[in-house]
């Protein structure tokens, strides 16, 4: 049955004038729609200008802080037409003095500046979810300094769990880099387009709280760019594998690299940042020159020792002694030794005791020895000058020892140095 039946041709008129309605209501509903359509896409239009023109602000801003920090180095005469080494107002150089030697260094590390930096994060299994939350892939530390002579020495850590997008979201100043760029661990710098020296090396705290180092020493020679950029390294940003240490997240989170759910790392820095930038000085020369005098030290010809023949000859002629050690042995001569009871004393005990002692000997000066022949005595006398057995065996030849001349000469000399003693302490 049609929906115009039963009905009386007023009512289908009606009903006719009611379909005009709506197609008109319909078709000014179906403009305004296009219309809309086309504002929403002016709108994205306005949008896509709008970023073009916050990163152009942004570029802007980034190379007036760069000419602000040059013009900051200029007035610092760290950069610029600095003074010539004639110049008036040049440091004056060192004088020398006679007989100095000069030397010329050049220094490359006259101006690097160290620093170490430790973060930790914690509560490390909830934080993939708060990432999730937050839109980002990565966390990052607070900024820090290492050269403060330069406002672009500023860095920061960015830890991602899963080695993702190090896209952090936190300062413009740091996010300068390809958006592609992904990592477990990363060291960013300041953008800037003036150069720097880099050397910088990660490690991570284990579970006894020392530092073990994640990958080598990396020292890099950051170019000067014409744009804006930022510096960015770390382990395994030129791997295909990501994770600390290779570990997978859920690896990481049960290592001994995360203790009570944190996990601390540390980077170690060195920086020697430049000043100049080609655009602006022809040529870049970053070792300084300093000239310094060495005083030569004169030369001293050391004369041969004459102790042994000098403490001999107090013996053989008797200067300045103090006793007298007689030999009386049988029917052959006396014989006195003029001595030296300080000399004695130290070098043989039997003599000490003879000398400390209140004895006869002691009070007259005298010390008589009545069982040893007296080329022995004087061979034990000059041995304890001399320390010398040579001429233990040369006073025995010249006294004519038989002993002396036998092919056990030097253990008679020592045969004959011990009687002696033996005697002298009985």
């Amino acid at each position: 049955m049609d929906a115009g039946d039963g009905l009386t041709a007023e009512q289908l008129r009606a009903r006719i004038e009611e379909q005009r309605a709506l197609q008109a209501t319909l078709t000014a509903q179906g403009e305004d729609a296009l219309r809309e359509i086309g504002e929403a896409e002016e709108r994205q239009r306005l949008r896509r200008q709008l970023d073009v023109e916050e990163t152009r602000s942004s570029h802007l801003g980034a190379v007036l802080y760069s000419r602000q920090r040059r013009r900051r180095s200029i007035d610092r005469d760290e950069a610029g037409a600095l003074p010539s080494e004639e110049s008036t107002f040049a440091k004056p150089k060192p004088q020398p003095t006679p007989g100095a030697l000069a030397k010329t260094t050049t220094s490359y590390a006259s101006n690097v500046v160290k620093r170490d930096f430790v973060w930790e994060v914690s509560g490390l299994s909830w934080l993939e979810q708060q990432l999730t939350q937050e839109g980002r892939e990565c966390t990052n530390s607070e900024l820090f300094e290492v050269d403060r002579t330069d406002e672009c020495s500023t860095y920061m850590l960015a830890f991602s769990p899963r080695g993702g997008s190090l896209q952090h979201e936190m300062d413009d100043q740091f996010e300068m880099f390809v958006d592609d760029l992904c990592g477990t661990l990363a060291l960013i710098r300041c953008a800037d387009n003036y150069g720097t020296n880099l050397c910088y090396r990660f490690f991570v705290r284990d579970a006894r709280g020392d530092f073990r180092p994640w990958g080598e020493a990396r020292r890099v020679a950051v170019p000067a760019r014409d744009h804006v950029a930022c510096f960015v390294g770390g382990p395994d940003l030129e791997t295909e594998a990501k994770g600390l240490f290779g570990l997978t997240f859920e690896e990481l989170l049960g290592s001994e690299w995360v203790v009570d759910d944190s996990i601390t790392f540390k980077v170690e820095i060195e920086e020697s940042v430049v000043f100049s930038h080609p655009s602006a000085v022809p040529q870049i020369r970053l070792g300084k020159a300093d000239v310094t005098f060495e005083q030569k030290t004169p030369s001293v010809e050391v004369p041969p020792s004459t102790l042994q023949a000098d403490l001999l000859s107090l013996l053989i002629e008797g200067r300045h002694s103090d006793v007298s050690i007689e030999a009386v042995y049988g029917e052959a001569a006396p014989a006195t030794f003029s001595a030296h009871t300080n000399i004695l004393s130290q070098r043989s005990d039997v003599f000490a005791a003879a000398f400390s002692h209140e004895m006869r000997e002691s009070a007259t000066r005298t010390l008589t020895v009545t069982d040893v022949p007296p080329p022995a005595l004087k061979a034990l006398l000059h041995f304890l000058y001399t320390d010398d057995f040579d001429e233990v065996q040369k006073v025995l030849r010249e006294e004519g020892s038989s002993e002396a001349s036998s092919s056990s000469g030097g253990a008679s000399s020592s045969g004959a140095s011990g009687a002696a003693e033996q005697s002298i302490a009985q």
